[in-house]
């Protein structure tokens, strides 16, 4: 299981175990990791876990948040990543994780605010839990819907059967692209980036994150894609 070995100048202060779909880091006494320092907000930050990967994001904090060293918004953590928050130090620990930046991740940061946005909401239905009491929310809420994927029956899947198990699967290409999801309650197509908006069975998806049906047939760039479900 990930987790955060947090320090002050090379002072461990604890471990913290990332065994939450969201995690609150904050001055706030009802995060889940309470940062006792002027410099960090009430809620500074927080971490959204898919799958094996979490997501940390600045909260709109009042000085920011530093990934070895450099300033982020968002960023996809790997590990033995430090993250800098006020005067604390918390190395991020998770042997899971991969230690490379794919294409499908590169594209998760530009394209995930709505896909965490939705998973968010999942978990605020789900009652608040304390500190040192907490139960795993991915436990209640993973997936269990059946494996997905696409047919290509057009461009360069043609004849191809490709399954989606991971987060996201982008499709297209650099400029012209769409992602589908997969999330607790099933598949979505997302248009992601390009003049030409991706097509869900002929019609226009525009911005929004549609839910896909067995034989829904989505098109992107010179791309013609089938979904299915596998039993």
């Amino acid at each position: 299981m990930a987790k955060l070995v947090v320090s002050i100048e090379n002072d461990v202060q604890g471990h913290y175990f990332l065994d939450k779909d969201k995690f609150v880091i904050g001055r706030n006494e009802d995060c889940d990791l309470c940062l006792n320092d002027a410099d960090v907000s009430k809620l500074h930050a927080h971490i959204i876990t898919l799958e094996n990967d979490q997501i940390l994001e600045d909260t709109f904090s009042r000085n920011g948040v530093r990934v070895n060293g450099e300033k982020v918004v968002r960023h996809i953590l790997q590990n033995n990543d430090t993250i800098e928050i006020g005067r604390f130090q918390l190395k991020y620990i998770n042997q899971r994780a991969s230690s490379n930046m794919d294409f499908d991740k590169t594209m998760l940061l530009d394209a995930t605010p709505s896909l965490i946005a939705e998973l968010e909401e999942t978990i605020e239905t789900k009652s608040w839990t304390q500190p040192n009491k907490v139960i795993s929310i991915s436990r209640e809420i993973k997936c269990k819907f059946p494996l997905g994927g696409v047919r290509g029956i057009k461009g360069e899947y043609s004849g191809q059967e490709i399954l989606i198990s991971r987060p996201l699967k982008t499709f297209g290409r650099p400029g012209q692209l769409a992602m589908i999801s997969r999330r607790p309650m099933g598949y979505y197509v997302t248009h992601v980036e390009g003049r030409k908006p991706t097509r869900l069975n002929g019609r226009s998806i525009g911005s929004a994150s549609i839910l896909l049906k067995e034989k829904d047939v989505i098109d992107i760039a010179k791309q013609k894609l089938v979904f299915f479900l596998r039993e």
